[in-house]
C-alpha cells in the first residue's frame, strides 16, 4: 500500500488530489484554477433556469427544504445553498462519489447542506415526512424503474426540478452510432399507467472510479410523452419544461408542481 501521510502543508488542491484524475467538475469562483475536472457543474445554467422557474412559480427557496438526488460531487447542492435554499439533503449512492461531495462541503463551506451515502429511491420509499422541492438533475435515466421514481418523488414533495435524457426516434435516426436507449423496447404497466421504456446499456467492464451512471449494468428510458403524462397522473398537473438535444440523447429540463 502506498503511504498515505501527507508531508505538506495543507492546501485545496492537495485535498482534490486525494481523488486526482477522477473529478467531472471545475471548481467555482477562486477556486477555478484547482485541478479538478472540466465540466462547470458549479455554474450550471440548469440550476439557475429552474429556479427562476419555481420563483415564477411562488416558490420561496429561501423558505424551502430541498431534497437532491444523486448529487455527484455537490455542484448542484452548493448552487441551491448560494441561492438561500433553508436546507438541502443529498443523498449519494456512489461511496466515492459521496466523499467527494464531502470534500466539496468542506472547501466550499456548504453550511445548509447535508450529503447522506445511500439509495435515494430506497429512501423516498421508507421516509415518511416530505420536502418542499425535490431536484433529480441526470438522475431519472438511470433508473431501471423510472417511473417508480417520478411517482416517489411527487408524492414525497411540493416541487420537483427535473433534469434527464429521454428516449426519441429523431435522436436515434439521426446518430444511429450512440446507444441512447437503443436497446429493447418493453411496455409496463404501473398503478394503472403505461408507458414504453427503452432498455440502455452500459456495457462491461468500466472503471466505478470515473463512472457517473446508475448502480446497474443497464437502465431504462422513458419517453418525452411519457415523463410528462407520467407527472399528470401521479398529481403534478403544472409543468414548465423545455426539451433540447444534448451530446447523450433528447434532453428535458422541466419543473413540475401540484395543480
Amino acid at each position: 500500500m502506498e503511504n498515505p501521510y501527507v508531508r505538506k502543508a495543507p492546501s485545496p488542491q492537495q485535498t482534490l488530489d486525494i481523488f486526482e484524475g477522477k473529478w467531472a467538475s471545475r471548481f467555482p469562483g477562486s477556486f477555478s484554477a484547482l485541478r479538478a475536472g472540466s465540466n462547470a457543474l458549479f455554474e450550471d445554467p440548469r440550476i439557475d433556469w429552474a429556479c427562476n422557474c419555481l420563483n415564477d412559480l411562488g416558490i420561496n427557496l429561501r423558505e424551502s427544504s430541498v431534497l437532491e438526488l444523486g448529487p455527484l460531487e455537490g455542484a448542484h447542492s452548493y448552487m441551491l445553498s448560494k441561492r438561500g435554499a433553508l436546507s438541502v439533503t443529498a443523498i449519494e449512492a456512489h461511496k466515492e462519489a459521496y466523499l467527494k461531495c464531502l470534500v466539496s462541503k468542506e472547501l466550499l463551506g456548504m453550511e445548509r447542506v447535508n450529503f447522506l451515502l445511500g439509495d435515494g429511491v430506497q429512501f423516498l420509499r421508507e421516509i415518511g415526512h416530505t420536502y418542499d422541492v425535490g431536484l433529480a438533475c441526470g438522475f431519472l435515466y438511470h433508473m431501471k424503474d423510472p417511473v417508480e421514481l417520478i411517482d416517489l418523488l411527487c408524492a414525497r414533495v411540493k416541487a420537483v426540478v427535473l433534469w434527464t435524457v429521454y428516449w426519441s426516434q429523431d435522436f436515434a435516426t439521426k446518430h444511429p452510432d450512440r446507444p441512447a436507449g437503443s436497446g429493447a423496447v418493453s411496455t409496463v404497466q404501473y398503478k394503472g399507467f403505461d408507458c414504453r421504456l427503452h432498455k440502455h446499456s452500459y456495457g462491461d467492464g468500466f472503471d466505478y472510479g470515473t463512472f457517473f451512471g446508475g448502480p446497474d449494468n443497464f437502465s431504462n428510458w422513458m419517453e418525452l410523452e411519457d415523463i410528462l403524462a407520467a407527472f399528470k397522473r401521479f398529481g403534478f398537473g403544472k409543468l414548465v419544461y423545455s426539451a433540447h438535444e444534448n451530446p447523450n440523447g433528447s434532453a428535458l429540463s422541466l419543473v413540475a408542481t401540484k395543480g
